[in-house]
């Protein structure tokens, strides 16, 4: 029989919705004599059981539903700390954790369920390449191919009647710890670059036998993602500033793509800064943003730099700093009368002072932030350097950058805003260009202050 090229989820969904469909489903446990029975309520698989109940200390118990036999774990299966409370007839309810069906902890291909809550219609589209059939492996209209470590993932946004799912797939027969730990990395990183984290719970398969299990976190939907090849998608209203970026703005690369989940799934610490990110982007509070967002350019800094023991002369040629000098200080001249004596006498030391050396030893915390776009060569704006410095402001207690200025909730509420999207694409600028991206990412900023005379998509 020749193999299917297209993927077929038949099998695991015609599982996954009947379990979800039951609701006081009655369930016969292993040496219990009472009447049990499972439902689901409110995203949460409950236990209910009349009788006594025969606690266990590995919080797994064995149980049979319509014939076939399941293994359920909770905390709740646990020995009470007080034993009057066992060999105790009386009403039980559990909260179910997971739920095995059958034994999947063998090397072998897995399938992970999310159910889809980001509302979204082809998510990958105008944001990631999306796969091709290569002739070997089964593909999908919404997919996308990433490598972990050399393992070949599929990542697919699929619909079922108005049901929508993520399926992460390893192409390659693996471990189910290898396999659950890439796929974390994996839910975190498209989570970054589409925007949507799946979470919540999942089902994990191997052909007819599965665990669900219930995730402690929940999808993250951000309000911000770093990347589109439409841009008539953000600028809707703005048909000719659209049409001057049309052809040039491009999806990220599934090369790119497999670089920065590889780092997430090796680096501890960019991991943490990547789920962070997403979190507070999920929570879209004004205040919190810009300072987190702070706090992660600084952690990212560190990530990225690469360290230097050197000292790094600005300007090589005596000649051409003398000419430079000579200009800066013209260009002084004019203003004196218009300045204070003391403001002329610092201007001109700081002149002076412009071919200085740099101790890559002794950087300053704020050159410390910019030395990542240095080396990365990406080319910081007036905008940029002003948004950079916000952290200055936020760590001496300014959290609304007020500058002594009488602004209403509303003022404020803009420049928070303001202050969150030119720090966030920063954070994206330094992400993608770390793995390799070449291309346009959103100045999500220039949306907030349209006045400004930055461009709404700026190339790294």
């Amino acid at each position: 029989m020749k193999e299917p090229k297209i993927k077929n989820f038949t099998q695991e969904l015609s599982s996954i919705e009947k379990f979800e469909s039951f609701k006081k489903q009655k369930v016969i446990i292993d040496n219990c004599e009472g009447q049990a029975y499972i439902t689901k309520s409110k995203k949460e698989f409950k236990l209910v059981y009349d009788g006594v109940f025969k606690y266990s200390t590995d919080k797994k118990i064995k149980v049979t539903i319509d014939t076939l036999e399941y293994t359920f774990q909770s905390i709740g299966f646990k020995e009470p700390l007080n034993e009057i409370f066992t060999n105790v007839s009386a009403q039980h309810t559990f909260d179910i954790d997971k739920v095995y069906k059958g034994n999947i902890n063998k090397v072998a291909l897995f399938r992970m369920f999310f159910f889809d809550n980001s509302k979204s219609t082809n998510v990958f589209h105008t944001k990631l390449e999306t796969v091709k059939n290569d002739g070997i492996n089964t593909w999908a209209f919404d997919c996308v191919r990433t490598n972990v470590n050399q393992n070949k993932y599929d990542i697919t946004q699929y619909k079922n009647n108005d049901k929508s799912y993520f399926v992460i797939e390893n192409l390659v027969a693996s471990t189910l710890k290898q396999f659950e730990e890439d796929a974390y990395a994996i839910q975190k990183g498209i989570g970054f670059l589409i925007g949507y984290m799946p979470g919540g719970q999942n089902y994990i398969f191997s052909e007819e036998n599965f665990i669900y299990q219930r995730l402690a976190r929940k999808s993250l939907k951000s309000i911000f993602h770093p990347v589109t090849s439409n841009p008539y998608s953000k600028l809707h209203k703005e048909k000719n500033i659209a049409d001057s970026y049309y052809g040039k703005l491009k999806v990220i690369p599934i090369e790119v793509i497999s670089n920065f989940i590889k780092q997430i799934r090796y680096n501890e610490d960019f991991s943490v800064a990547i789920i962070f990110l997403m979190e507070v982007s999920h929570l879209k509070s004004v205040v919190s943003m810009p300072g987190i967002f702070s706090v992660i350019l600084e952690s990212l800094a560190n990530i990225i730099t690469i360290k230097q023991d050197n000292i790094e002369k600005l300007i090589k040629e005596e000649t051409i700093f003398k000419n430079i000098k000579s200009d800066l200080n013209s260009v002084l001249d004019n203003y004196t009368n218009a300045i204070d004596k003391n403001a002329e006498i610092k201007f001109r030391r700081k002149i002076n002072g412009l071919s200085n050396s740099i101790n890559h030893k002794r950087l300053t915390n704020a050159e410390k932030l910019r030395q990542p776009f240095d080396q990365l060569q990406i080319k910081l704006s007036y905008e940029d350097e002003a948004a950079i410095d916000f952290r200055n402001d936020l760590l001496h207690g300014n959290i609304l950058m007020n500058y002594e200025t009488t602004r209403t909730s509303k003022e404020i509420d803009n420049k928070m805003l303001y202050a969150s999207a030119k720090l966030y694409t920063l954070l994206s600028k330094l992400i993608l260009k770390n793995n390799g991206y070449n291309g346009y990412v959103i100045n999500h900023a220039k949306f907030y202050n349209k006045n400004s005379k930055e461009e709404y998509f700026e190339i790294i």
